[in-house]
This record gives C-alpha cells, structure tokens and sequence, in this order.
C-alpha cells in the first residue's frame, strides 16, 4: 500500500493535537484557540478593520465576524467607528483583553517549550524555513 501519510495529512494531524492542547490549556479563561489568533493579532496593532483582520488570520469575513462577536460580548473588543469608511468599523482591545493577553501570552509561549523540547534551534529554524514554503506553494 503506497504511504498516505502526505505532507499535508501529517500537518493536519498536528494542527488537530496543537488545538486540542490549547482548547484545554485556555478552557479556564473561556477562550478558543481561534479566539486567541484574534487577540494575539490586534495586539500586535490595534484598531484594524474587520477585513484587514481577516486577511491577516486567513479567515473568512464570516467567521471573523463570529469569533469578534464572541469577544465583544466577553468585553475584550470594541468595535469603532472607521472616519474614513463609514460603512466599517476598526476593532480595538479593551484593557481587560491586554489582561487577558498577558496571561495567555505566557500559556502559549510555555506550551511553545513543550512541544519544542528535545528540539535544538538549528531544527527549528529549518522547520520554519520549511513551513514558509510550503504556505508560498499554497
């Protein structure tokens, strides 16, 4: 039987795990790992719009929508008012969200070490190198 274990099938299985790991690491907070892809991107820039958001976290308008909701309604993000684009709205944290992102911050730099463990720099950097390809080819 030809080997099935694919670039892609192998990738998909650890994103599947990485996921799981991190539902259950950021349960106590009440926040999905998708949630935190949001957070963690507008703390590197506040007050973006929802479809520059989108663009940089690969979503779709849809579900963007969705998770910034979700958030809203935690009180971790406020929609306002975009002065050049009436009809969209820049989202912005709220100071209980960069309370939020400093402790999951922590949580996922820790979770980080343990899956890198065992794994010297040389490697790593390799497999960033690989990863950045392989999403060039997509």
């Amino acid at each position: 039987m030809a080997n099935i274990n694919t670039i892609g099938y192998e990738i998909c299985l650890i994103a599947r795990k990485i996921h799981q790991n991190l539902t259950i690491k950021f349960k106590e907070f009440d926040i999905t790992p998708e949630q935190w892809v949001i957070l963690k991107e507008l703390s590197k820039e506040d007050k973006i719009s929802q479809n520059e958001l989108s663009f940089r976290v690969e979503k779709d308008k849809n579900n963007i929508k969705a998770i910034i909701d979700k958030l809203e309604k935690k009180g971790y993000l406020l929609r306002q008012e975009n002065l050049n684009d009436k009809r969209a709205f820049l989202i912005r944290l709220t100071d209980k969200a960069y309370l939020l992102i400093n402790k999951l911050k922590d949580i996922d730099i820790e979770f980080n070490n343990e899956l890198s463990k065992n794994i010297n720099e040389k490697d790593i950097e390799l497999f960033k190198i690989f990863l950045t390809k392989l999403k060039e080819n997509l």
